[in-house]
């Protein structure tokens, strides 16, 4: 049998608590901490309905912020 590699583009948003005193500096760090040059790894965990985990390897990444409640 022969192996083939597969690419997909899967697009997510993700969310994360910071403690700022406003809105501004909330942004900052989460600029701050989700900056592409900070994050060294990206693992992914998709779980199928009928219970079947499937781990793919992250190929590429970019981050971008793009509301701040």
């Amino acid at each position: 049998m022969k192996e083939y590699v597969i690419l997909a583009d899967v697009k997510t948003t993700v969310s994360m608590k910071v403690q700022a005193n406003n809105q501004q500096e909330a942004e900052m760090i989460a600029q701050r901490k989700l900056n592409d040059l900070s994050i060294a790894n990206i693992e992914m965990n998709l779980k199928q309905v009928n219970g079947e985990a499937v781990n793919p390897n992250i190929e590429d990444f970019s981050i971008e912020v793009s509301s701040v409640q």
